[in-house]
């Protein structure tokens, strides 16, 4: 089937702005794009206000995260939890869920998230996750999203003590070879939509055994690694105890800095390591939301001052990218002090196109002949945005999730006027928030809720 796409305006990162051009689509691919109306025998789509731009790619995300701690880890008081909110909360209450949850549920439950995402613009998902949860993978083939799963690898799993010392304890396994399963099992190859991947938790739980392997067998099968780099100071003090160097630095050595690798946050990094990162080639996601809820900027003036690659990701906090581009939009402005700071067409850029690349594909991320189909479009006929001077500034600035009107991967097209047209949407919603639900009453049963926080849920966690 051809289709033909007739916005408003089209954008991508190489060929700008652009008004008055039709997008022809045809077995998964854009055929062409043309200034003058297709006389073509197909399907039309034409909104004479929109703007259509290349789909938004997460480049780190835990799914079953954003409606797992949603709310939990939000207005955290002195005295909630006992240390870092990553040992303290957030791990204690991936751990029961991965204990309790049934296949189903996690399926229900990331589907619900990865709704949210599809329903900001968000077409391609790199997710971070345990070995456990992976019918993750096929509810995003189920909905038609471009994946690249990271299932987690442990040499050590990281906690911490009531008084906040961490521990770390050897799993029974690392995770390395039930990857390799799942490889076998989903991966679609290079050009593929749904691809498996590496996801060492980070440096610190992975030994540098361990680490050479994940980055031996990615090269081997062409595929992605995905790492927490520099995200807190408890993993860089045990890189510097244990191998006397920095996160970057240690990383580098062990063959994991470099084209196909993404670092996730490098919230911690010096202005050298920002440097050697883009030396190498590697790519880094930040998360600015996910922090921010912690009180804390992400460093995205000093990230874009260095020239890496930089994407995008929202961490699980939410999955509407267009929120979390606009934040990062914004921190950056504020910690440059300049109102240019990854101005709009910039950090589009990072979401799309740079995105693309990092994952190694540079078949994604343009509205141009050649390039696979996976495009969004968003309505600005609406009062937020009326009158359009400039459509990039006024989808960063006032965009709602509430406006994108057509959402496609590879020609397919997933969501029309605002509904998702690959899922019965309050159905998965339904399903996945009893299945949070059925969580939060074993986690709080099992104390893995701190019960000052566990205090203030809206509804009774024991029965």
């Amino acid at each position: 089937m051809t289709l033909v796409i007739e916005p408003g305006w089209a954008w991508d990162a190489e060929n700008g702005l652009r008004t008055g051009v039709h997008v022809i689509v045809r077995e998964g691919r854009i055929a062409d794009v043309v200034t003058e109306r297709p006389t073509l025998d197909a399907e039309r789509i034409v909104v004479p206000e929109a703007l259509l731009l290349p789909g938004l790619i997460n480049l780190h995300n835990h799914a079953l995260s954003a409606p797992l701690f949603r709310g939990l880890a939000d207005d955290v008081a002195p005295g909630d939890l006992p240390g870092h909110i990553v040992f303290s909360l957030l791990m204690p209450l991936g751990d029961v869920a991965a204990a309790v949850m049934t296949e189903e549920e996690i399926g229900d439950a990331a589907e619900m998230a990865l709704l949210e995402g599809l329903r900001s613009g968000m077409t391609g998902v790199l997710d971070v996750y345990r070995v456990a949860q992976w019918p993750f993978v096929e509810r995003a083939k189920r909905l038609g999203l471009r994946s690249w799963s990271c299932p987690y690898t442990f040499s050590e799993l990281v906690g911490m003590t009531p008084d906040g010392t961490p521990t770390w304890t050897r799993p029974e396994a690392t995770g390395f070879e039930a990857i390799l399963d799942l490889f076998d099992r989903y991966d679609e190859g290079p050009r593929g939509v749904t691809r498996i991947g590496f996801g060492p938790h980070g440096p610190d739980s992975n030994t540098p055994e361990l680490l050479r392997r994940i980055d031996a067998a990615a090269r081997e099968r062409d595929t992605i690694v995905s790492i927490h780099a520099a995200q807190n100071p408890i993993e860089i003090a045990r890189v510097k105890e244990r191998h006397g160097k920095g996160s970057i630095e240690h990383l580098r050595d062990v063959g994991l800095l470099r084209p196909g690798v993404v670092l996730a946050h490098g919230m911690f990094a010096t202005d050298e390591e920002f440097a050697s990162i883009a030396q190498a080639g590697a790519a880094l996601a930040s998360c600015p939301l996910a922090f921010a809820r912690s009180g804390r900027f992400v460093p995205l003036a000093r990230m874009e001052a260095a020239g890496l690659r930089l994407g995008i990701g929202t961490d699980g906090v939410t999955l509407d990218m267009l929120q979390e581009i606009r934040t990062a939009s914004v921190f950056a402005k504020v910690q440059s002090g300049t109102p240019h700071g990854l101005s709009a067409p910039r950090i589009l850029r990072a979401a799309t196109r740079d995105a693309a690349l990092a994952l190694g594909r540079d078949d994604l991320g343009l509205v141009a002949p050649g390039q696979r189909a996976d495009l969004i479009m968003f309505d600005l006929g609406s009062s937020r945005y009326q009158p359009v001077w400039d459509p990039l500034k006024a989808l960063i600035t006032n965009g709602s999730a509430a406006d994108p009107v057509l959402a496609m991967v590879e020609g397919r097209v997933l969501l029309r006027d605002g509904r998702v047209l690959t899922a019965d949407a309050a159905s998965v919603t339904r399903r996945g928030a009893a299945a949070i639900g059925r969580v939060w009453r074993e986690a709080a049963r099992r104390g893995a809720i701190p019960a000052s926080i566990a205090a203030r849920a809206a509804f009774p966690l024991r029965r």
